[in-house]
């Protein structure tokens, strides 16, 4: 510490300039709005019944869903704690590189937000590749409009998806570069939007007589098709397995995959009021709005259909039985029990508007992370440079942009065959095993800067005893952390098949994590005469 001092005291700088320049413009409403866009109405909406109930034809939906939401509470609450104990951007980065260790957090978070970003774009990618299939096959079936489904079946083209996904791409910088203010007005636009898509959902299958699926379905997927699904899913290798045991294992290893995104507000603390309150109150908000969401319409499909169906659905999709033309999307589900064009184009335009909105809560907390990084001077500082009049780090937002375009093009296959970033799971290996490094910081917090621990808020530094609690919650976040570690490998069809590629790259992106921290500090230190450790002896100034 006194060599930071002496540094300061001859005019050598250690951040970028003395005030981060973001405003504190997030409450707990707008932090809930980032965790449910982030998680997704839209997206996730889809996922229990076009994706769990095959991979675990069997297990509740709601079991899943429940068991998944349980244990993402203590991951929502240790990471609160992050934010609301370094209430800055990246407060993971921030802590981590101030109690633990300065290269292995900054590599940690350089390979979360490198992924995170290809991710965006492979996001933004799904809704030519995904979306506007589903949504848009439904209307031609539906409405008998040849158009519809020509449009959804170019949007799966390598050109379609790398045509709309670029204009997608744009589309959500141009809204990212926007005030703070102006961005959670859209988000909050499209929270009610995504809302009002699940109540149509919800009166079309609410409404409908507890036998009129098999012949709703019939009339628009041909005679007989209904009551022939299971045995076909069987035929094609499906086992059904209602175990209890399995059901809670599949809410383990789901669970974050399905609600990623309820704690992103951490990472961008320095623009949250009273971090130590809207953290964990936005946070759990969006889980269990969301988990609401999911569980209500899982009840109202339910009533209409076995579950061993909708599995049966599902996992002729994932199996890719072509032949049975498989429509396994809860839209799809309510649109054929009540076929009204205008309920098609609501929620077919809220699915689209909540999918951007997705995507803009990765570019917003991805740039965040960079504008951490290069606050502390460990990229170049124009990056963290912020627009005086949109008061927004243009700079940073521009670098997310332009890789989350890398990750639209790989994702499409138009320049090269298949995708090298891998499925989309693979991304939550790779948050998990980045995010070891912040956890473990946190929970060892209390006793490896007493300092800092007693002089935070009360919300940080409970105890039950002379225990602190993040000490305890940290210790149950880290093994579920663990544990979705060693799933990847134990069910290779839900962790996104781990395998070399995987491990590689993962190492790569760590290790050039780390040639970029010291190839940093070499230049600061050469050029300036400035060690850059020094900067990770006190906390940035806000």
């Amino acid at each position: 510490m006194s060599e930071m001092i002496a540094g300061e005291a001859q005019g050598k700088k250690l951040y970028a300039r003395k005030s981060s320049g973001l405003v504190r413009t997030i409450g707990v409403f707008g932090a809930m709005v980032f965790g449910v866009h982030c998680i997704s109405l839209s997206s996730s909406g889809l996922i229990p019944f076009s994706w769990v109930a095959g991979v675990w034809p069997g297990s509740s939906i709601i079991g899943v869903l429940t068991v998944a939401m349980f244990f993402c509470l203590f991951h929502a609450y240790t990471y609160s704690v992050i934010g609301a104990t370094m209430p800055r951007s990246a407060a993971d980065y921030t802590l981590a590189s101030r109690t633990l260790s300065a290269p292995l957090a900054f590599a940690a978070s350089w390979t979360l937000v490198i992924f995170s970003a290809m991710v965006a774009g492979s996001l933004i990618a799904w809704i030519p590749k995904t979306a506007f299939p589903v949504l848009f096959r439904t209307m031609g079936i539906v409405m008998n409009n040849p158009s519809f489904i020509a449009f959804a079946d170019y949007s799966v083209t390598p050109a379609g998806i790398a045509l709309i996904g670029t204009v997608c791409a744009l589309i959500t910088f141009g809204l990212m570069i926007l005030p703070t203010r102006t961005i959670l007005r859209i988000l909050e636009v499209g929270f009610f939007l995504g809302l009002l898509a699940w109540v149509i959902i919800y009166f079309q299958l609410g409404t409908a007589a507890k036998d009129a699926f098999p012949a709703a379905w019939d009339q628009f997927m041909g005679a007989g098709s209904y009551a022939g699904r299971i045995e076909l899913a069987k035929a094609n290798g499906m086992v059904t397995n209602p175990n209890v045991a399995m059901m809670t294992l599949a809410g383990l290893i789901m669970g974050f995959w399905i609600f990623y995104g309820y704690y992103i507000p951490t990472f961008f603390a320095g623009e949250v009021k009273q971090a130590e309150n809207t953290l964990i109150a936005g946070s759990w908000a969006s889980l269990i709005v969301t988990w609401a969401i999911f569980v209500a319409a899982a009840l109202l499909l339910q009533r209409l259909v076995p579950l061993e169906w909708v599995a049966a659905e599902s996992y002729l999709s994932n199996a890719g039985v072509a032949d049975a033309n498989p429509m396994p999307w809860i839209t799809f589900y309510a649109a054929i029990l009540k076929p009204n064009i205008i309920l098609l184009w609501i929620v077919a335009i809220a699915w689209f508007y909540t999918l951007i909105n997705l995507a803009q809560t990765y570019f917003f907390y991805c740039s965040r992370i960079i504008f951490a990084w290069s606050f502390d001077r460990l990229i170049p500082e124009k990056v963290c440079y912020i627009h005086p009049t949109l008061h927004s780090p243009i700079v940073a937002i521009a670098i997310i942009t332009a890789i989350a375009e890398v990750g639209v093009l790989d994702a499409s296959g138009l320049f090269w065959p298949g995708s090298v970033m891998g499925a989309q799971l693979n991304f939550v290996f790779f948050a998990v095993c980045t995010q070891l490094v912040p956890v473990l910081a946190i929970t060892l917090f209390p006793f490896t800067k007493p300092d800092l621990f007693e002089n935070a808020s009360a919300f940080v530094k409970r105890k039950i005893g002379n225990v602190p609690v993040i000490t305890i919650i940290g210790g149950i976040t880290m093994a579920y952390l663990l544990w979705m570690i060693i799933a990847s490998f134990l069910y290779p069809a839900v962790g996104g098949r781990i395998g070399p590629g995987t491990l590689g790259t993962l190492a790569g992106f760590v290790i050039s994590g780390l040639i970029v921290f010291y190839v940093a500090r070499w230049y600061r230190m050469s050029k300036e005469g400035i060690d850059i450790n020094w900067t990770f002896q006190s906390v940035p100034p806000i």
